[in-house]
């Protein structure tokens, strides 16, 4: 399997103009939970603990999609190009968003 056809069934990044709902509050529920927890926990820590488990649940996605193990061992390379790229993506969207939005983002930072 080539880099380019791994796709994880259902972890594919959504089209903006076409956004799966469940997907959106999948991900609000997610980073709802990691507020939470930042109350009693540092920061660094849970958003450590949150790369692990999407680590952990990407590579048990990428597994269940297996018809066997020797095909997943063949598909473990491009699996994590497949991750990586899409959470690069991801995160500079968010990036890119938080600056351009600083201002409403951290208004305790416009004093």
């Amino acid at each position: 399997m080539s880099d380019d056809n791994f796709n994880a069934k259902s972890l594919s990044r959504p089209r903006p103009a076409d956004p799966h709902q469940k997907f959106w509050d999948a991900a609000d529920h997610f980073i709802q939970l990691a507020n939470e927890e930042s109350k009693t926990a540092d920061r660094g820590q849970i958003c450590a603990a949150i790369m692990y488990a999407a680590a952990r649940y990407n590579a048990f996605a990428a597994s269940a999609d297996a018809p066997d193990a020797e095909t997943f061992k063949k598909e473990i390379e491009p699996a994590i190009k497949y991750f990586r790229t899409e959470f690069e993506k991801m995160l500079r969207e968010n990036l890119r968003d938080y600056s351009e939005n600083f201002k409403s983002y951290h208004p305790e930072k416009w004093q």
